[in-house]
């Protein structure tokens, strides 16, 4: 996955992560809270990838639904 971009940032402590997709270049970047745990970092990476492998950005779902989804 060389389309694939991790960038760590102090973001507000409920916010462990998120991803924006590029939809021009189709390019992801993983935005990931340098304030939390290595392992916090670790799942939220991993949940991340999850969104980008099934292709949620391309859905016209509801994010609260999506997310629903993505943590059963």
């Amino acid at each position: 996955m060389d389309n694939i971009m991790v960038i760590y940032d102090n973001l507000p402590t409920k916010v462990k992560g998120f991803t924006m997709h590029h939809a021009g270049d189709d390019y992801y970047t993983i935005i990931l809270n340098s304030r939390m745990s290595h392992e916090c970092l670790l799942n939220t990476y991993k949940h991340e990838l999850r969104h980008i492998c099934r292709n949620d950005f391309a859905c016209a779902l509801d994010v609260n639904i999506i997310e629903n989804v993505v943590h059963k």
